[in-house]
């Protein structure tokens, strides 16, 4: 009986959450980078359930500029931790290519989100798609920023996936 109780539920928050978009996704953990004494951004982590388990699941990270940030020196700082991940130069160079063509310059108070399911990648500004990245690696090297073990943010990963 536990058993056929145990998988009704869960078949109730598989059904639930296939239907829930990202924006309705309970958040996981939040973090804030700072730079000195500057802010730069503030950082959630939501799934559909709530719960980081690892990075193959959906995730949603969205990110709320403190400052203002043009695009190129978002796309130095992703090189940066990219070149941090052990990234190769080549995969680097047309990963950020790409991404140079979909990110803005943002502005303080503006949201970038990505999120990432089963089909790849998907920029939003706010809540208005930027772009679509469909290589599954580049997608989970992006997200890898943040949520890998060897991130050289270990405070922001943790208290991202609820650990702190």
């Amino acid at each position: 009986m536990k058993v056929v109780i145990a998988l009704t539920f869960l078949l109730a928050v598989i059904t639930a959450t296939a239907k829930t978009p990202w924006q309705s996704w309970p958040t996981v953990g939040d973090a804030r980078l700072k730079w000195g004494p500057w802010v730069i951004y503030d950082s959630e982590l939501r799934t559909p359930t709530g719960i980081y388990r690892n990075d193959t699941e959906d995730l949603a990270l969205v990110i709320k500029y403190q400052r203002n940030v043009d695009k190129e020196d978002l796309l130095e700082a992703t090189d940066k931790q990219w070149k941090h991940l052990g990234i190769s130069a080549h995969k680097r160079q047309a990963w950020l290519s790409r991404l140079a063509e979909i990110w803005p310059d943002v502005q303080k108070g503006d949201r970038l989100i990505f999120v990432i399911e089963q089909a790849g990648g998907v920029f939003y500004q706010g809540n208005r798609q930027i772009g679509v990245l469909t290589d599954q690696e580049m997608s989970m090297s992006f997200l890898h920023i943040w949520l890998s073990p060897r991130t050289s943010y270990p405070d922001i990963r943790r208290q991202l996936i609820g650990q702190a």
